[in-house]
């Protein structure tokens, strides 16, 4: 390599004291290689200004004007409605969105980050796979280490204090569990996702607490958030306690309302009789209207989401391009560490009631 060739992965090898063919996984299939030698030689990477290839042949700059979406599911409107608002705003600004759906699996998550910064994305909005206090993902420490400017969406990281955009879970709970106190129907059968989920939490705890002092007879159920792979029998087996009077049935979100939808008419189709079932959902159920529904909720502005997430991300890339531009003319005590600009801001969404 010389003052006018770019790095290649035999520099970054020979540097790192690796093999190329181990530089080529970190940036092809990061999965094979332990943490620890991927952030060595990403770090070299970095200080090398090393482009991948499929990426430096059209590329004569060291930014790459990249902005990057991972979230688990674009079949959610919730995330579909905010992530066309984050890219009509990123594009008028000059940026490129990198789209990524992990499908809610760990390795899809890991790959889509590190591909991310192999790419140098200026910056990253991230909805994370999981938000239990378990989930620390190996690409977090890589993130930290590179500064990459990242904003969270809707779940968060336990202890891991990254800025973000969030529903206030707890106040979505109360107004669901308010409205149910209201209703006729005893029973209610609370759809969410993981156990050990901080929102599925905090959702739940919010209802319980609206509806503590009812007559209401509650019943939980818990799936995942994409609500994929769900045995049938546990859904009939909850259905087959329940159906026999009216009931209500909601869902901590839209996904999991719909899967219901779709579960609770197969169940009726080999029952004897019609089930008086009513739903509620957090948030936009998927195709509710097509079959015939019109579903009460806790409901958020997607849009309003979108561009608060947005401002927060170009709010940090700004703030990390001016550090960089002014290291080398000005005193660097005078100047605010990353840390400081990088300053966790973390913008909580009230939902509003509709029930038609």
């Amino acid at each position: 390599m010389t003052a006018l060739s770019p790095a290649t992965i035999h520099d970054i090898a020979k540097k790192a004291k690796v093999t190329s063919i181990t530089v080529s996984r970190v940036f092809n299939h990061p999965e094979l290689v332990k943490l620890e030698t991927r952030v060595k030689i990403l770090a070299i990477a970095k200080e090398l200004n090393y482009l991948p290839n499929v990426f430096a042949q059209g590329l004569k700059k060291y930014h790459s004007n990249i902005i990057g979406i991972v979230t688990d599911s674009m079949f959610n409107p919730f995330y579909s409605a905010s992530i066309q608002t984050i890219s009509r705003i990123a594009k008028a600004r000059g940026y490129q969105i990198m789209l990524f759906d992990t499908d809610g699996d760990e390795k899809a998550e890991q790959q889509a980050i590190e591909t991310l910064l192999s790419y140098k994305a200026n910056g990253i909005l991230l909805s994370p796979i999981r938000d239990d206090r378990e989930y620390h993902p190996d690409y977090i420490k890589i993130l930290k280490y590179y500064k990459t400017p990242l904003i969270l969406i809707d779940r968060d990281f336990y202890n891991a204090s990254f800025p973000g955009i969030f529903l206030n879970d707890p106040q979505i709970g109360r107004v669901a569990g308010q409205f149910l106190a209201k209703q006729k129907s005893k029973k209610i059968l609370i759809v969410g996702g993981p156990q050990n989920s901080q929102i599925t939490q905090l959702r739940l705890n919010g209802m319980m607490e609206s509806l503590k002092n009812t007559d209401k007879q509650i019943y939980t159920l818990f799936t995942n958030y994409a609500f994929t792979n769900i045995d049938p029998k546990l859904i009939f087996e909850q259905l087959a306690k329940i159906a026999h009077e009216p009931f209500w049935v909601i869902g901590l979100n839209g996904i999991i309302t719909t899967g219901m939808i779709d579960f609770i008419t197969r169940f009726e189709s080999t029952s004897t009789k019609k089930i008086d079932v009513s739903y509620f959902s957090v948030d936009e159920a998927p195709y509710a209207r097509q079959y015939g529904l019109k579903i009460p909720g806790v409901y958020h502005n997607t849009i309003y989401l979108g561009e608060q997430a947005a401002m927060l991300l170009f709010k940090l890339i700004e703030n990390k391009n001016d550090l960089n531009k002014h290291k080398s003319s000005v005193n660097m005590n005078k100047i605010k560490p990353q840390s400081e600009l990088e300053h966790n801001e973390r913008i909580i969404i009230d939902g509003v009631l509709s029930a038609f």
